[in-house]
């Protein structure tokens, strides 16, 4: 009896020591376990931060089409503290436009103003080194006096990338009426247009003046084919058109309102111009003088929607283009901005 207690005795003590052994090795693993999966997470975690970071970094709060496309019905989703960041003090807050504090390094951060604790519309004032911006505490966004659309007609060709990273470099947002071109280079450069925040509207498939307006069978047998291809390339169904010469155009022997009202019937919007760089005459203007034509009487015009051609022959206006956006950018309350449901018609016919 008693060798079977000291067995039974010695049954339990390695149960034991098996279970105490057990239990040290799960708190030993458990913290790996914990710190592992702890690990993989602030990866993700920094992962996302880095892209909403870099996502943030290429936006430039003096843009107005880049701070309303963040969120519905005009509202700011996003607040990033730039170094261009206003801190007015109490009593200049009522007013969009103000110089930066002198002692605000370029390099110095600061956080946002929480704004006046009186008043029904607190204001906190943005700004970076061209536009400066208020926006309101519950998010309002004030609008620029003089707004700018750049404009390219005739693309996607050899330069649209060149645009694209000017238009990346400046952080600003343009449009691109384009034609129809099938190759996997072009099927690319409508998707990059599109990723990047610009809008894509169409200008006709084929350009063909003769051929589009020769009827109304034809003008929608030609616009069926450009909408389709730009939405099968980019997953976007274009919402904009403007007419090959423009709805003014002398080429067409119909009148352009029946054209007009296939536009209509589907939804799609129209625009002309107001501005012309002069790029599309027979000689070769230079950089200076794009620059000149582009820029004119944008600050007595509340929209100004200004043509250019992306097209292999236009090197000049590609030249020209730096120049055309800082000149714009540096103008008092003047913004550039992609063209919208929201944006002012610009129209030779209506």
């Amino acid at each position: 009896m008693d060798d079977k207690n000291t067995e039974n005795r010695r049954d339990r003590k390695d149960l034991m020591k098996k279970i105490i052994i057990a239990v040290l090795i799960v708190l030993l693993i458990f913290p790996n376990i914990i710190s592992v999966f702890m690990l993989v997470r602030q990866a993700k975690l920094e992962d996302r931060i880095n892209r909403l970071s870099d996502e943030i970094a290429r936006m430039r709060l003096g843009t107005y089409g880049d701070i309303g496309r963040l969120s519905d019905e005009g509202r700011v989703a996003v607040i990033k503290a730039f170094p261009e960041l206003m801190d007015s003090e109490p009593g200049e807050r009522d007013t969009a436009i103000a110089e930066l504090p002198a002692e605000a390094g370029e390099d110095e951060e600061r956080p946002a103003a929480a704004g006046d604790a009186a008043g029904d519309k607190e204001e906190t004032a943005f700004s970076t080194e061209d536009v400066v911006w208020a926006f309101s505490a519950r998010g309002e966004i004030e609008e620029p006096a003089h707004k700018v659309y750049l404009t390219f007609d005739d693309g996607p060709s050899e330069y649209t990338d060149d645009i694209l990273d000017i238009l990346s470099r400046y952080g600003v947002k343009a449009t691109f009426f384009v034609v129809g071109k099938e190759s996997d280079a072009d099927i690319e450069l409508y998707r990059r247009i599109v990723e990047e925040g610009h809008t894509l509207g169409m200008h006709s498939y084929s350009h063909v003046y003769s051929r589009i307006y020769a009827s109304e069978e034809s003008f929608t047998a030609d616009l069926d084919k450009i909408s389709g291809l730009l939405e099968e390339a980019t997953g976007v169904k274009p919402e904009f058109y403007r007419f090959p010469g423009g709805s003014s155009n002398a080429v067409s022997n119909l009148d352009m309102h029946r054209f007009i009202k296939i536009l209509d019937d589907r939804g799609i919007s129209y625009f002309d111009w107001n501005v012309a760089s002069g790029d599309a005459t027979r000689e070769l203007l230079s950089s200076q003088t794009i620059l000149a034509n582009s820029t004119r009487g944008i600050t007595e015009r509340g929209t100004s929607v200004i043509l250019m051609h992306d097209s292999v022959a236009r090197p000049t206006t590609v030249q020209a283009l730096p120049q055309i956006i800082e000149t714009i950018l540096n103008m008092e309350d003047t913004a550039i901005l992609p063209i919208t449901s929201d944006t002012e018609q610009v129209r030779h016919v209506e």
